[in-house]
């Protein structure tokens, strides 16, 4: 009987932490739920065919990507990217090549000019499995190539001022694609380089993006520039300055912004201008090859 009073005097000290112990138990279970395993889709470059000489070349600066699987969205990523997709089994996937629009990576954007990539089936996505892909992508067939200048012509649809100290050269030293690239040469006596097209663009704005791209190496800064052709003279506007780079790289520049705010302007050229620094070597260059003026 001692005995039998001493037990039910300990059985709350005994149920009580056997409770709590079990609710502890039960309440991580519900913090931290077992995981869903996701598949990976690995994605280290897009490709670009060109279907015609009048698209130019297939040169491109597609940074990232913007990816879709089974109708939602996963976002972007940049280049070579390892997405994780908790969406498994057979699904549909939809890419599009993204750009760094004027070179400023917080403005990553989908490039309108290419079609998406979708595959020509849908994909199999295993959890713990990582599916390898290679996009390729071509330009829209409505895109329109209003100029391109590749330097492979004795001539270039540049014009120069009169205050141009130097013009383009075409060389085969420093070449991105084909057999020639454009150079310009500065130094003492040549210290001063503005041209800007041959041809008078008519451009509107209409809501969709207006491009001038092009690669491009150089020791000295550039100034990229839109000549407005209004109320009978032309006047330049400068859209951005383009820092030196020792590589070959690809710029797309926004043209659309300033088209939109002079709609009231006929034609427009785009130009450059680079200068000759007297802080950096004797000789200085800029490289230039595959420009294209692109819009719908």
């Amino acid at each position: 009987m001692k005995y039998q009073n001493i037990l039910e005097m300990l059985k709350p000290w005994i149920i009580l932490p056997a409770i709590t112990l079990a609710s502890i138990l039960l309440s991580c279970n519900i913090i931290n739920p077992a995981e869903d395993i996701p598949a990976y889709l690995q994605v280290d470059t897009v490709l670009v065919k060109v279907t015609n000489f009048e698209q130019g070349s297939a040169s491109h600066n597609m940074t990232c990507v913007k990816l879709n699987v089974a109708g939602t969205s996963l976002g972007f990523f940049e280049m070579p990217a390892l997405v994780p997709c908790l969406t498994t089994g057979l699904q549909s996937l939809y890419l599009e090549p993204g750009f760094e629009l004027n070179g400023i990576a917080g403005s990553r954007s989908v490039y309108p000019f290419f079609y998406p990539y979708t595959g020509t089936a849908k994909i199999d996505f295993v959890p713990g499995q990582i599916i390898k892909i290679a996009p390729t992508t071509t330009y829209k067939k409505e895109c329109k190539f209003a100029w391109i200048e590749d330097f492979e012509d004795a001539g270039v649809s540049f014009v120069y001022p009169g205050y141009s100290d130097t013009i383009f050269r075409n060389q085969t030293d420093m070449v991105k694609d084909g057999q020639f690239s454009g150079a310009i040469f500065l130094d003492t006596k040549n210290r001063y380089f503005e041209a800007y097209s041959s041809t008078d663009f008519e451009l509107s704005e209409n809501g969709t993006m207006i491009l001038l791209e092009f690669d491009y190496r150089s020791t000295n800064l550039m100034e990229i520039g839109l000549y407005v052709m209004k109320d009978g003279s032309a006047v330049w506007n400068t859209l951005l300055f383009i820092r030196p780079i020792d590589h070959w790289s690809r710029i797309y520049i926004d043209l659309e912004t300033m088209v939109g705010d002079n709609q009231t302007a006929k034609y427009f050229r785009p130009g450059l201008r680079v200068g000759w620094d007297s802080t950096k070597l004797a000789k200085q260059s800029v490289y230039m090859d595959n420009i294209k003026l692109i819009h719908f």
